[in-house]
């Protein structure tokens, strides 16, 4: 999915020394002076406002910060030599970035009050950087489980029954279905019926999309409608983004990112056109073994459409009867009134097969 970057915002560390929140872009910590370590990670701030300044946004853009080898103090991307100890950077390992950090946001957080001092406090902040006293977070009650309620034992005993039945039903319809009984019966009459649609053009309503009409369309009306998604803008297309989300750049300052992609409408008509059409059947049906096709006249505007044929063939079997649907006329011509077979019927009383 394309991705659209929304800005760039500047992220935090914590002092693993102190507990201290400092600014991304800092190198060292502000109550303390240690400096931030390769295993030190950045975080959100519990607000994230976008920067608006073009230097520092360029700087963003570098990539990484580098961290000196020899007295681990953190350099731009592309440094040659440490601003602290002057060292080679030849060989520095960038830090870590392309991890998502969360969604942005821009809404303020209420600070909270050190209990030792008195003073106000960044949200989210573990220490109090004016006395260096702990913020007391209060403990989140736990949930009480919901209560469960008791099953009444007549509803336990019902959906019991109804298992039982289900499975039984299974069982039952797999032991009927799949047992079968050879009989001897005899072909008592037969059947069979043949139809030919008969088609004619006329006029009817239809849809397509604009570019697929065809020559002879006429009363085109058409609207817009949503045809499907692209990565890249076109027209008639919206703009579809997600929530804006930050990933850590590695230098302090989050790029913030929404996944996109564009809606796309075009124009959908309906339409009126010559068409075939059934109009009419011509049907033959008799009841014997030579099944033909019925006779017809066609007109000049008029042609043959789709043809069906049915047979039926009775079979009586110990004082029972017994209807089989064969496939073909090439089937059901063997069938001769009078013929005997050896019928398979399973437990529903359905012919499974026929032989000789």
């Amino acid at each position: 999915m394309p991705q659209k970057t929304v800005g760039y915002t500047e992220l935090e560390w914590v002092c693993k020394r102190c507990q201290t929140r400092n600014a991304g872009t800092r190198k060292t910590c502000v109550n303390c002076g240690a400096p931030m370590s390769t295993d030190d990670q950045f975080e959100l701030p519990d607000q994230q406002t976008l920067i608006t300044d073009e230097a520092q946004i360029q700087a963003a853009k570098k990539g990484a910060d580098i961290h000196c080898p020899y007295c681990g103090a953190r350099n731009p991307a592309g440094s040659a030599i440490c601003t602290q100890c002057g060292g080679d950077l030849k060989d520095a390992a960038a830090r870590q970035a392309g991890q998502v950090l969360g969604a942005f946001q821009k809404e303020p957080t209420p600070d909270i009050v050190c209990p030792s001092c008195g003073e106000k406090v960044k949200a989210g902040s573990e220490r109090c950087p004016n006395c260096g006293g702990d913020i007391a977070r209060p403990k989140e009650k736990p949930a009480a489980p919901p209560a469960r309620s008791k099953m009444p034992a007549w509803l336990i005993a019902l959906i019991a029954v109804l298992v039982v039945a289900c499975i039984s039903s299974v069982v039952y319809f797999f032991v009927q279905g799949s047992r079968t009984t050879d009989l001897r019966a005899e072909v008592t009459d037969v059947s069979w019926q043949r139809i030919i649609a008969i088609e004619q053009r006329m006029p009817v309503t239809l849809e397509a999309w604009e570019e697929n009409l065809p020559a002879e369309a006429e009363n085109i009306q058409c609207g817009d409608r949503y045809r499907g998604t692209s990565s890249e803008p076109v027209a008639k297309a919206t703009e579809v983004c997600g929530t804006p989300y930050t990933i850590d750049q590695g230098s302090g300052v989050g790029k913030v990112v929404q996944d996109c992609q564009y809606q796309v409408y075009e124009s959908y008509c309906t339409y009126t056109a010559l068409a075939w059409q059934e109009i009419d059947q011509v049907i033959a049906e008799g009841r014997d073994a030579q099944p033909v096709w019925p006779e017809f006249v066609l007109n000049q505007e008029q042609r043959e459409g789709d043809r069906q044929e049915y047979y039926l063939v009775v079979l009586v079997a110990e004082d029972e009867i017994y209807n089989y649907r064969p496939n073909d006329p090439a089937e059901f011509e063997r069938y001769q009134p009078g013929s005997e077979w050896t019928i398979k019927v399973n437990g529903f009383g359905e012919i499974t097969s026929v032989e000789p």
